[in-house]
C-alpha cells in the first residue's frame, strides 16, 4: 500500500483546524457534561453514527471502492483547578465494510491525557509546565481525519509521551526545554501482506526568546532527535544502529496583533543515518499561524519539516516537508460551523542502504482538500459531513503507488 506516513500530518493539520476556537452556540444549546466536584471535573460522553463512501479504500492505484458503516463512542474530560487544567479523551471505534467485511472490518481504540500548569499569567514571570500521553491502536482501515491516523495503510499501535517546561525570567525573557517519546509498532502478517518497519524515537529541544512587546518575540532554538527502526522478520537484515537528526532555527513568534498570532522559525538541519558517518544537510522549518478576521471567521497555517525512517524499507530514510492551510467559519446563530482546508507533503529520500533495490527509494508526494460542515441541533445532537480528496505521485517511473481517492462522510452526533 501507498498510504505512508501521510496521515501524520494530514490528521494533524485536520485535528488543527477541527479545534479552532470560537465562541459557543448559546448555552441553552451546546453540550454540558456531567460536572462534579464542584463543576470542576466536567465529563462530556458522546457517540458517533457515520456512513462513508471510499472510492480508493486500499488507496492505491488499483482503486476499489466500498461502503463503510461506523460507530464511535467515546468521552472527553476536563478537570480545572486555579492554576491547572487535566484534560483527556477516550475512544472506541468500530468499522464495517459492505464489500470487504471479511478482511477489512477492524476496531479501533485509544485514549490521551494533557496537563497543564502555569504558576502565573503567560506574560508575566513565572513557569509553565506541560505533560501529555496517547495511545491508540489504529485499525487498518482508518482515514486521513482520523487525529490517530499515523503511519501507512495497516493495523499500527502508536504511543506518544510529551514533557515541556517553560521559565519566564522576565516578562520579556523566556527560555524553555522538551522532550518527546514516540513508538509506531505494526502488527505485521507475512501470509496477508509485506513486512512493515515501525520506530522508536527520543527527541529534545531548547528554545529562548525575547519579547521586543507584547506582540513580537525573537525565537532561538536547537533540537535532537534519536531513532531505531525495527528490521522485523526480513532475513538476513542487519540494522546499523541508531541514526541522529539534529536542528538549528531562529525566527519570530508571539501575537502580531489582538486577532493575529503567529510562529515562524527556520534554520539548518543534519541527519546521519544508522552511525554510518554519512550526513544530510538542509534547511528546516517550523510554521503556525492563525488570523481571526471577525469572531466568526478564522484562517490558520501551519506546516514543519523533518527526518524520519522509512516504513516501507528496511535502512531507509526520508526528510518530510509539510504545510497546510485552512479556514472556519461560524453561521445559523453560532450552529453551523463549516470547514475547509488543503494539505501538501512531500517525502524526500534522505539516505538509502545498499541492501535493497535503490529503485524503491523514491520522493513522494501527498496532496488533500477537504470541506466540512457541523450543525449542532440542540445540546443533544449533531449532524456532520465531508468531503476528501487525496491525490499521491512519485518521481520514479514505475507508477504503482501513484493514486488518488476521494471519500464521502455523512453521520450523526450524540451528546450531553
Amino acid at each position: 500500500m501507498s498510504m505512508k506516513n501521510a496521515n501524520k500530518f494530514v490528521a494533524a493539520v485536520v485535528a488543527v483546524f477541527a479545534s479552532v476556537a470560537f465562541p459557543d452556540a448559546p448555552a441553552s444549546s451546546r453540550p454540558a457534561g456531567f460536572r462534579f466536584l464542584g463543576n470542576r471535573l466536567t465529563v462530556k460522553p458522546y457517540v458517533s453514527l457515520f456512513y462513508t463512501y471510499d472510492t480508493n479504500i486500499e488507496s492505491s492505484r488499483h482503486a476499489e471502492d466500498d461502503s463503510i458503516y461506523s460507530i464511535e463512542p467515546g468521552a472527553d474530560l476536563e478537570w480545572k483547578g486555579d492554576k491547572w487544567r487535566l484534560h483527556g479523551s477516550l475512544f472506541y471505534r468500530y468499522k464495517a465494510y459492505q464489500e470487504n467485511s471479511d478482511s477489512l472490518d477492524e476496531n479501533s481504540y485509544g485514549e490521551a491525557l494533557n496537563f497543564n500548569y502555569a504558576s502565573s499569567k503567560a506574560d508575566e514571570q513565572g513557569w509553565t509546565l506541560a505533560l501529555g500521553e496517547r495511545f491508540a491502536h489504529v485499525s487498518q482501515s482508518d482515514d486521513i481525519g482520523s487525529k490517530n491516523g499515523r503511519g501507512i495503510w495497516r493495523d499500527r499501535d502508536t504511543v506518544d509521551v510529551t514533557g515541556a517546561y517553560e521559565y519566564r525570567f522576565t516578562p520579556r525573557f523566556h527560555a524553555d526545554v522538551s522532550a518527546q517519546y514516540n513508538r509506531l509498532d505494526y502488527d505485521n502478517d507475512p501470509s496477508k501482506y509485506s513486512v512493515m518497519h515501525g520506530w522508536s524515537e527520543y527527541s529534545g529541544g531548547v528554545e529562548a526568546g525575547y519579547a521586543f512587546s507584547k506582540w513580537t518575540d525573537v525565537l532561538l532554538g536547537g533540537s535532537y532527535s534519536r531513532y531505531d527502526q525495527d528490521a522485523g522478520d526480513v532475513a538476513g537484515t542487519h540494522y546499523a544502529d541508531y541514526s541522529t537528526a539534529w536542528a538549528v532555527m531562529g525566527g519570530v513568534g508571539s501575537r502580531a496583533t489582538e486577532r493575529i498570532s503567529y510562529r515562524a522559525l527556520m534554520g539548518a538541519s543534519w541527519f546521519e543515518y544508522g552511525n554510518c558517518g554519512e550526513v544530510d544537510c538542509g534547511w528546516t522549518y517550523s510554521l503556525s499561524s492563525s488570523w481571526r478576521v471577525r469572531r466568526d471567521l478564522m484562517f490558520t497555517l501551519i506546516g514543519s519539516s523533518y527526518y524520519q525512517p522509512s516504513e516501507r524499507n528496511i535502512g531507509q530514510a526520508t526528510k518530510v516537508y509539510s504545510l497546510g492551510a485552512g479556514v472556519s467559519y461560524l453561521t445559523l446563530g453560532d450552529r453551523l460551523n463549516l470547514t475547509g482546508n488543503i494539505t501538501w507533503r512531500y517525502d524526500e529520500n534522505a539516505y538509502s542502504n545498499a541492501y535493497y533495490d535503490r529503485r524503491s527509494a523514491y520522493d513522494e508526494t501527498v496532496l488533500s482538500v477537504r470541506l466540512g460542515a457541523d450543525y449542532l441541533l440542540n445540546r443533544y445532537a449533531s449532524l456532520f459531513a465531508s468531503v476528501t480528496w487525496e491525490e499521491e505521485w512519485c518521481d520514479n517511473s514505475n507508477e504503482d503507488y501513484d493514486y488518488d481517492r476521494f471519500r464521502g462522510t455523512v453521520g450523526v452526533r450524540l451528546h450531553y
